[in-house]
């Protein structure tokens, strides 16, 4: 039999095969193991998640009680509970919200829910936020003195600042609007520094 016949092909040929099929089954094994590896992670964080606290936000806050809203309640309070009332190609999203007594406002990462109209005053408003407990979002730390009574708290609605002496539907803040926000004063006061803890900071 010549140097390079048919039998030594045969026999290149099952070598090659046989590291082929070894090398397949390595990168199977490895593959399982990194899909063990990140099912293991998954269910840890699963788990880490479900002994965390149920808001890493700072939830938000009843106006007309004086009281927290509970985390589990805050979709249903802020009409949040995606319905199929208007689906979207099948998908339920978030109807038009039907509460128009209440405006909603973000002041230092929590939301305040209060009674009130778009024909109040801003000074109207921030009492009634104030008579609510919107002082508890006061930072002990910060830069600036905190708010001592209504007369500290800015309106904000689409970036403009609503004197306490105009009335809200002067600045087009429709019924029941969720997107305003309140502020101390002494924060939109040129010069003013953020909070020690604020994100500024990073």
């Amino acid at each position: 039999q010549e140097c390079g016949g048919p039998g030594k092909r045969r026999a290149g040929g099952d070598r090659r095969r046989r590291e082929n099929e070894n090398r397949v089954e390595r990168e199977r094994k490895v593959a399982v193991t990194m899909a063990s590896t990140e099912v293991a992670k998954v269910a840890e964080d699963k788990n880490a998640a479900a002994a965390a606290p149920v808001s890493l936000g700072k939830g938000a806050w009843d106006c007309d009680n004086n009281c927290e809203i509970p985390p589990d309640k805050e979709a249903e309070v802020f009409e949040e509970i995606a319905t199929m009332d208007f689906p979207y190609e099948g998908i339920p999203t978030i109807p038009p919200r039907k509460n128009m007594t209440h405006l909603a406002f973000f002041c230092n990462g929590c939301r305040y829910r209060v009674e009130a109209y778009p024909d109040w005053t801003g000074e109207q408003v921030a009492k009634a936020l104030w008579r609510g407990g919107i002082e508890r979002a006061n930072n002990p730390n910060g830069n600036t003195p905190g708010m001592k009574g209504p007369e500290d708290i800015a309106l904000i609605y689409a970036g403009q600042v609503i004197p306490h002496t105009k009335k809200l539907e002067d600045f087009n803040v429709p019924p029941g609007c969720k997107v305003l926000i309140a502020i101390e004063k002494a924060k939109l006061q040129p010069g003013a520094k953020p909070d020690p803890d604020s994100a500024y900071w990073n």
